[in-house]
């Protein structure tokens, strides 16, 4: 079995990562790999449309809406990474067209070995 690397980039603006959010919850449904993942789907998509929606209420300036999609945003990204590090954990290299088509990042890391140069005789 192969190493797998999933890249998933939690900052930013919140309009990108809401839509990278929305686009691998969507590829999720459709994953094999995540039939018995740590989080279910619905909860994981009721996370979002939280966040969603406090994004929303956020674009006023009123603090208190802001702080309450700074939380919300805090909850959505905690699963996210908890989703990351499963499907990291059980992806072999045959998974990774399915991880890409369900919106994810995903490579099989090439790790270079260092080159000993021997000691010149003499």
């Amino acid at each position: 079995m192969s190493y797998v690397k999933i890249v998933a980039e939690v900052r930013g603006r919140d309009t990108e990562f809401l839509s990278l959010l929305n686009r691998t919850a969507r590829g999720l449904g459709t994953l094999g790999l995540y039939r018995n993942g740590p989080i279910p789907l619905e909860t994981f998509q009721q996370a979002l449309d939280a966040y969603g929606a406090a994004h929303e209420g956020g674009k006023t300036g009123n603090r208190a809406e802001i702080l309450k999609r700074n939380n919300a945003r805090n909850v959505a990204t905690e699963m996210f990474r908890k989703i990351v590090s499963f499907l990291q954990s059980v992806a072999t290299e045959e998974d990774i067209p399915s991880l890409v088509q369900a919106g994810f990042n995903a490579y099989t890391p090439k790790f270079r070995r260092k080159t000993v140069v021997a000691p010149a005789a003499g």
